[in-house]
């Protein structure tokens, strides 16, 4: 009797044996997407992958790591599949789901380290704390771990991951003044009368809602009150004006404000050496003339002399 019941208990131990490792067998045999879909709690999971292509994804060799959101995660984080409609909204979905999945490794609890970074399939990055033997990444818990697929590892999770922000594209033209020049406190002056810079660099003028309209225009030099014919202008006065030049050559420019320059409001800039090579050869030819027409003079006075005396005598 005591042998029969032996037997007996060894032969259902057996059979329980055979079917854990036949569904062992049968779940190996199972895709990422197969074995989500076996569950109770992700039909919301599974119908999102499907809504933007991304079973097809999840259903090839792999390896993949997927943390799954349960279908309460999904409610509340309040994401409703019939919200995504429009191109840019099922890739907006797609990036939520891919940032659930590492591709290339199938990374079990027992390799997850506190602190640990992964980068996720949508390139952003995934971080997991541990703490008393529970697993979290990012905001989620890991509710169950390590549930094996044919082509990868689940890890179930209480809560969506968002993707983090993207950075706001700074779409502010960069500066490229050398040096900026305003208007002074008394309005009436600008705030660097005299500036030094280097052939190739670039002067800006730049003011907001000054109390008066005022410009920038070549003068010919410092005591001129005219603007020059065909010069730098930045256009009539305004109160706001943002206006660049670039100096390729050495020279001394010499500007004003039009509405104020008999006032004095006026400037200049230095660019390299300060000297303008075409008018100091043309400063050259008249310093070179200037002995000749010194001698003619004295010639010319020496004879009035003489013939004043003649006369004289």
């Amino acid at each position: 009797m005591n042998r029969l019941l032996t037997i007996t208990i060894a032969a259902l131990f057996l059979a329980q044996t055979l079917a854990v490792v036949q569904a062992q067998d049968e779940n190996n045999e199972q895709t990422i997407v197969d074995v989500a879909s076996g569950t109770e709690n992700h039909d919301t999971l599974v119908a999102a992958l499907a809504h933007v292509g991304l079973d097809v994804t999840l259903n090839s060799e792999g390896p993949f790591t997927v943390f799954a959101p349960t279908d309460q995660a999904f409610t509340d984080a309040g994401v409703n599949l019939d919200d995504y409609d429009t191109d840019a909204e099922n890739e907006t979905l797609k990036d939520i789901l891919l940032y659930h999945v590492i591709s290339g490794a199938a990374v079990d609890s027992a390799n997850v380290t506190d602190g640990m970074t992964a980068e996720a399939a949508n390139t952003d990055t995934l971080t997991f704390t541990v703490i008393d033997g529970s697993v979290m990444v990012g905001e989620a818990t890991v509710t169950s771990a390590d549930v094996e697929a044919s082509n990868g590892i689940i890890h179930v999770i209480d809560k969506i991951l968002m993707p983090p922000a993207d950075e706001p594209v700074d779409e502010t033209p960069a500066d490229d003044c050398d040096v900026t020049i305003g208007i002074g406190d008394s309005g009436l002056a600008y705030d660097k009368v005299s500036v030094t810079i280097d052939v190739g660099q670039t002067v800006c003028w730049k003011w907001t809602d000054s109390d008066m309209p005022h410009n920038v225009a070549e003068i010919a030099e410092i005591g001129s009150n005219e603007r020059l014919a065909g010069g730098v202008y930045s256009g009539a006065a305004a109160a706001t004006v943002d206006f660049s030049y670039t100096f390729t050559e050495n020279t001394t420019f010499y500007y004003a404000c039009e509405p104020h320059i008999t006032m004095g409001m006026k400037g200049e800039i230095i660019v390299g050496t300060g000297i303008d090579a075409s008018k100091a050869s043309d400063d050259d030819k008249e310093s070179e003339s200037t002995p000749g027409f010194a001698a003619i003079a004295a010639v010319v006075a020496l004879a009035g002399a003489a013939a004043f005396l003649s006369r004289r005598e």
